[in-house]
């Protein structure tokens, strides 16, 4: 807790709040500390710089205060990261189309976002994996995106540990299309398809995942 952990906290006090059978302590927190609780929660790498309702949910598991979610719009809204990374949101939808898939991971989805700035272990770009039966997201670390790069994170660490599905869905980037990639899906038995030139929405499943973890990204790196 940093800050929270001093001997500022010496005279908190824990309330319980019960309902039923169930007891839920949570620390009264002073006046002069709030600012460090809401700057941990909203602002820290574990918030994420959230929004109110999940940053509220958050806190509520452990502090109160008086007039804490008048506090937390407050301070939500005058948060100068979240005000520079959201602006405002498009509102254009392309045509959709049913795709029914009768179990999981049957069909997935997968892009590569990048670069970003270099992390301790020299990654630069994510991949992202998506089922569309059960909607799971899974996000894999890369150095680059190079076909051969792409192809072994896809079989180690997806095909090893989820098996094979029956089909991948991806954009046409080059690493995609490269024939490293399609003997991988040949020999796997994995049939690929491909979005349509210059239409993201035909990969709009992972594109919306990407745009949430750039934002959330932009605001902690």
């Amino acid at each position: 807790m940093g800050q929270l952990t001093d001997s500022g906290w010496n005279n908190v006090q824990q309330i319980g709040k019960w309902s039923g059978d169930s007891c839920h302590l949570q620390m009264i927190v002073p006046k002069a500390k709030v600012p460090d609780v809401l700057q941990l929660y909203h602002n820290g790498c574990s918030g994420s710089h959230l929004g109110v309702k999940r940053t509220l949910l958050k806190i509520r598991e452990r502090f109160y205060w008086v007039n804490c979610c008048n506090d937390l719009k407050d301070w939500c809204r005058q948060c100068t990261s979240c005000a520079a990374v959201k602006g405002p949101q498009t509102r254009s939808r392309g045509a959709l189309k049913l795709y029914n898939v009768g179990a999981p991971w049957e069909r997935i989805a997968i892009d590569v976002a990048g670069p970003l700035p270099e992390s301790e272990n020299c990654n630069k770009y994510f991949m992202v994996v998506m089922d569309y039966f059960t909607k799971w997201p899974g996000v894999l670390a890369i150095p680059n995106q190079e076909a051969s790069t792409v192809a072994d994170k896809l079989f180690h660490e997806v095909f090893c540990r989820f098996g094979v599905s029956f089909e991948i869905h991806s954009d046409k980037e080059r690493n995609f299309e490269s024939q490293i990639f399609q003997k991988t899906c040949r020999v796997m038995g994995t049939h690929k398809t491909r979005t349509t030139s210059f239409h993201p929405q035909s990969d709009g499943m992972v594109e919306r995942i990407n745009q949430t973890l750039e934002r959330y990204l932009a605001k902690v790196v």
